[in-house]
C-alpha cells in the first residue's frame, strides 16, 4: 500500500498528467501573440511540458520601450483554460527583470502585461542599475477584460555593485521580512555584520552563510502597498551600499560610527530584557508577597506567558553578545582589490 498516496487522497481524485500541446491548441494559444507580431519559437518550446517560447524581440532606447533590452515572451499552459504568461528583459550588463501574471484568456493576460512599460522594471539608484521583478494581479472588482486594472506586486530585486550582487527576495507569506542576499562576485570578501542595520529598525544584522551573507527587511502593509514600501525601502538599500562600498572600509566607520554603536544596542536588548527578569525574579525573593494577592497569581503566570509570547513570534529575537563596532583595518571589501592597489600604491611610495 502506498500511505503517501493514502494520506493525499484516494487513487481515483488524482489529477490526471497534462497532455502534450497538440497543434491545434498551439495555434489557438498564440493567436494574439501573432497579431501583435510575437512569434514563437518552436525550437526553444515544449510541447510536453505545455510550454511555449516566443522569439526574443530587441529594444534600444530609440524604440517605444525606450531601454536597451533583449526581451523573451513565455506562456505556459499546465492545462486548458489557465495559462501564465512570463516576460523576462535581460540588459547587455546581464541583469534581468521578469513580470509575470496568470488568468484564462493569453490575450488579455498579454495585454496586461504590455501596460507596464520595460522601462519601468530597470531605475537608477545613485548610478546603479536595478532591476525589479513583478508579479500583475487583478484588482479586487475588475472587471476581467480591464487590463489596466492590476496591482504590480513585487517579487525580486537585483543589483550590482563593486562586486557585489545584492538580490531581494520578496515574502511569500504575509507578515514575514523580506530578505537581501549580498553575494560576493570573488572568494575572501569582508563586510561587517551592521552594513544594512544601520539604516534603521526595519534593517537587521547580516548574517553569513556558504555563498555571502543575508540580511532581513521589515514593511507593513498588504498587496500593492506592500510591494511599494518594500521597493522604496530596497531603493534606499541600494543607495546606502553604493555610497558606502564605492569608498575604503576605515570610511564607513568614521561616517556611521554612532550609528553603529547604535546597532550593537539595538542587538543586546533581547539579552538585557531576559537578564532584568532574572534580576528582577531573584529581587523578589526577598518581598513578602501575601498568597491570596493578585500580584502573587500574576507572577505565577507570568513564565508561560512569557514563553508563548516569544516562541510565537515570527521572528524570534537573537540572544547574543553583539560584537562591539570598531574600525575596519583591511583596506577594500575585496582581498582581490586590495592585493591589485598595493602594487600601485608602491609605486607611487618609490
Amino acid at each position: 500500500m502506498n500511505y503517501a498516496r493514502l494520506l493525499a487522497g484516494s487513487p481515483g481524485s488524482e489529477t490526471p498528467p497534462a497532455q502534450p500541446l497538440t497543434h491545434h491548441e498551439i495555434l489557438t494559444l498564440v493567436q494574439p501573440f501573432t497579431r501583435r507580431d510575437f512569434h514563437v519559437d518552436l525550437d526553444a518550446s515544449d510541447r510536453i511540458n505545455r510550454r511555449l517560447i516566443f522569439k526574443p524581440v530587441i529594444h534600444d532606447e530609440a524604440d517605444a520601450a525606450g531601454i536597451a533590452a533583449h526581451e523573451i515572451l513565455q506562456l505556459d499552459n499546465p492545462r486548458p483554460g489557465f495559462s501564465v504568461v512570463t516576460r523576462t528583459l535581460t540588459l547587455g550588463c546581464g541583469l534581468s527583470a521578469f513580470l509575470e501574471t496568470q488568468g484564462e484568456e493569453p490575450g488579455a493576460l498579454l495585454a496586461r502585461i504590455e501596460t507596464v512599460r520595460p522601462q519601468q522594471q530597470f531605475r537608477s539608484v545613485e548610478g546603479t542599475t536595478v532591476a525589479l521583478s513583478y508579479r500583475l494581479a487583478p484588482r479586487a472588482g475588475a472587471a476581467p477584460n480591464d487590463a489596466a486594472a492590476v496591482d504590480r506586486e513585487l517579487l525580486r530585486g537585483e543589483a550590482r555593485i563593486a562586486g557585489f550582487t545584492i538580490v531581494l527576495r520578496a515574502p511569500q507569506v504575509r507578515g514575514y521580512p523580506a530578505e537581501i542576499d549580498i553575494t560576493p562576485q570573488a572568494a575572501g570578501a569582508k563586510l561587517p555584520e551592521d552594513l544594512l542595520a544601520v539604516m534603521g529598525w526595519a534593517w537587521s544584522p547580516l548574517r553569513i552563510r556558504k555563498t555571502g551573507w543575508c540580511g532581513k527587511l521589515k514593511a507593513r502593509g498588504s498587496g500593492a502597498e506592500l510591494s511599494r514600501a518594500i521597493e522604496a525601502r530596497f531603493e534606499q538599500t541600494i543607495g546606502h551600499l553604493t555610497r558606502t562600498l564605492s569608498q575604503p572600509p576605515a570610511a564607513y566607520h568614521d561616517t556611521l560610527a554612532r550609528a553603529r554603536w547604535g546597532v550593537a544596542l539595538r542587538r543586546a536588548l533581547p539579552l538585557l530584557f531576559f537578564a532584568s527578569l532574572i534580576v528582577g525574579a531573584a529581587g523578589l525573593t526577598l518581598v513578602d508577597i501575601p498568597q491570596d494577592s493578585i500580584i502573587n497569581l500574576l507572577l505565577m503566570g507570568a513564565p508561560p506567558l512569557l514563553m508563548i509570547g516569544a516562541f510565537g513570534m515570527r521572528d524570534i529575537p537573537s540572544m547574543e553578545i553583539p560584537p562591539l563596532p570598531r574600525r575596519i583595518d583591511h583596506a577594500a571589501w575585496h582581498p582581490q582589490i586590495e592585493a591589485a592597489a598595493a602594487p600601485a600604491l608602491d609605486a607611487q611610495t618609490t
